[in-house]
């Protein structure tokens, strides 16, 4: 049995406490939020409740970490010099340097460092991954309205990053060039962002996220030059396309176009990610395999802090100049 903390009770940190609860080989021992009323979400009399972590630190074997981006290290830090397992909300850490100093503790303590990459887990992506071989050219679409909650972190630490971890997985390569598009719409920082990955393979990734979106789409395309793939990230759904045959015909009045192509639509087994996720943590503590997974997840915050230089360079210009909030900014950089 594994005696869980958990530090931070806001949205994702009430979902990780909810869902732990429900775990045959998980005991959730105690809390800390400085907000009383997201501590009384956790109703369980028998779980500890404080708004300072270290002072249940000693009694639990593993931490969730769901707190503010910026007090991730420090938070991380404390529970890896104590000997915790851990599994912290992505981005791990506001810079690589910061990551990479607790992945070598964790290495040094034999402790899990996990990063919560929940779409890693969705159903669709991880069957995604057992079929995709060479792409070509891959389409990442994630958006929604802006929520209050969200307005600390910019749209690519929000939303983009998990585009960006999957798209490097899906490679299995370090990209050569990154350019990358941003505007601001409801805050001081970008929540409309464009960015585009150019691989040494030929492959180009665009990855689209918004938060000034009235709809709420999470999507992925690849197309390989055998198949293209569509897959649904809210419904897990995936849909490979293989064509068969095109034509084109010309009439006295139009141009019609047409294409045949087989559908399959692959089986995915539909479980809750976050759920999995948590599992997939508590499994490495228990069995010490696949205890970190340092390369691939500061290769991708390295990404991720590339596309927020840029940006921020743009966001500074554009308070220097007569630019409206909401101008289009671009700028490219080679890695």
């Amino acid at each position: 049995m594994i005696k869980l903390g958990i530090i931070g009770l806001g949205k994702m940190g009430g979902y990780h406490a909810s869902i732990s609860q429900t775990l045959p080989n998980v005991k959730l021992v105690a809390v800390a939020d400085p907000h009383q009323s997201n501590l009384d979400k956790v109703t369980d009399q028998t779980v500890i409740k404080t708004n300072d972590f270290t002072l249940w630190l000693d009694q639990v074997d593993a931490v969730i970490i769901a707190i503010q981006t910026a007090k991730h290290y420090a938070a991380a830090k404390t529970c890896l010099e104590h000997g915790k397992h851990i599994l912290v909300e992505k981005p791990i850490t506001s810079t690589s340097e910061q990551a990479a100093e607790l992945f070598a503790l964790a290495h040094k303590n034999n402790l899990a460092l996990h990063v919560g990459h929940v779409e890693r887990f969705n159903g669709a992506i991880q069957e995604l991954k057992k079929i995709v071989t060479r792409p070509l050219f891959i389409e990442c679409h994630r958006m929604g309205p802006f929520v209050q909650r969200a307005a600390r972190d910019s749209v690519v630490l929000d939303l983009m990053i998990h585009d960006v971890d999957l798209v490097l997985s899906l490679v299995n390569e370090k990209p050569v060039s990154v350019t990358a598009h941003g505007s601001s719409v409801h805050s001081p920082l970008a929540d409309v962002a464009s960015v585009q990955l150019t691989f040494p393979s030929g492959c180009i990734a665009s990855v689209v996220a918004s938060r000034a979106s009235q709809i709420k789409q999470r999507s992925m395309t690849v197309h390989e030059k055998e198949a293209f793939y569509h897959l649904d990230f809210t419904t897990q759904d995936l849909v490979i396309h293989r064509q068969t045959s095109s034509s084109v015909q010309v009439g006295l009045d139009q141009l019609r176009y047409r294409q045949e192509s087989l559908i399959e639509h692959v089986f995915v087994h539909k479980d809750n990610p976050l759920k999995l996720e948590i599992m997939h943590f508590i499994r490495a503590i228990e069995t010490q395999q696949d205890m970190r997974n340092a390369l691939q997840d500061i290769q991708a915050l390295d990404i991720i802090v590339e596309i927020e230089r840029q940006l921020s360079v743009q966001m500074g210009n554009a308070l220097n100049s007569t630019t409206t909030p909401t101008e289009h900014r671009s700028t490219t950089m080679t890695i």
